[in-house]
C-alpha cells in the first residue's frame, strides 16, 4: 500500500476542495443566469419598469436621496429587501413541494418588492455601500458577473435561447401568440382524454 506524506494529502484535499468550489460556483452562476433570463427579463423587469414609471416613484427617489442618516436608510433598505428574500425562499419551497399557485404568488410578491429595493439601493448607493455587509454583497455580485465562469455560462445560455427560438420558428412555424395558443389547445385536448 502506497503511503502519502502529510503535505501530499493536504495538497490532494486542497485540490479536491478547489474543484468542489469551482462546481459550486458554476451551479450558482447557472441558477443566477436562469433567474436573470427567465424571471427577471420576462417578468421582473417589465414590472420594475411599470412601477418605476409611476410619478410617486420620482418623489420616493428624491425622498430616499435626501436621507442623510445612514442607519435610517439602511433600515428602509433592509425591510423590503428581507421581505423580498424571504418571499423568494418560501416561493422556491412552495414550488418544489408542488404548491404551484402559492409559489407563483410568493414569487410575484418578490418581483413587486424588487422595484422599491432597486430604487432605494440606486438612490442611496453611496451611503448604503458604506456598510461593509452591503458593500460585500454588492461587490460579490459584481465579481460574479465579471467572472469567466459567468461569461462562459452566459454565452451558452444565449446560444441555447437562440437555438430554441430558431427551432420554434423553423419547426413550429408559429408566432409567440400562436405558439402559446397551440400549447393551451393541446393541454385542453389532453385534459379531455
Amino acid at each position: 500500500m502506497k503511503s502519502f506524506s502529510a503535505n501530499t494529502k493536504e495538497a490532494y484535499y486542497a485540490f479536491k476542495l478547489n474543484v468542489l468550489f469551482h462546481y459550486i460556483k458554476i451551479f450558482l452562476v447557472v441558477v443566477f443566469i436562469i433567474f436573470e433570463e427567465l424571471a427577471w427579463k420576462r417578468l421582473g423587469q417589465p414590472a420594475y419598469e411599470a412601477i418605476k414609471s409611476l410619478k410617486v416613484m420620482d418623489k420616493f427617489k428624491d425622498w430616499i436621496a435626501d436621507i442623510d442618516h445612514r442607519y435610517m436608510l439602511l433600515a428602509i433598505f433592509l425591510v423590503p429587501f428581507m421581505l423580498m428574500e424571504v418571499s423568494s425562499i418560501f416561493a422556491g419551497k412552495a414550488l418544489f413541494s408542488g404548491a404551484i399557485v402559492t409559489g407563483i404568488g410568493l414569487y410575484t410578491i418578490k418581483l413587486l418588492l424588487t422595484a422599491p429595493v432597486v430604487i432605494i439601493f440606486n438612490s442611496g448607493k453611496k451611503i448604503l455601500v458604506s456598510f461593509w455587509v452591503v458593500k460585500y454583497g454588492y461587490g460579490t455580485i459584481l465579481n460574479l458577473k465579471r467572472s469567466n465562469t459567468f461569461r462562459s455560462v452566459k454565452k451558452y445560455t444565449v446560444k441555447i435561447t437562440e437555438s430554441f427560438e430558431t427551432f420554434k420558428s423553423d419547426y413550429l412555424n408559429t408566432t409567440d401568440g400562436d405558439f402559446s395558443e397551440s400549447i393551451k389547445k393541446m393541454y385542453s385536448d389532453i385534459k379531455k382524454v
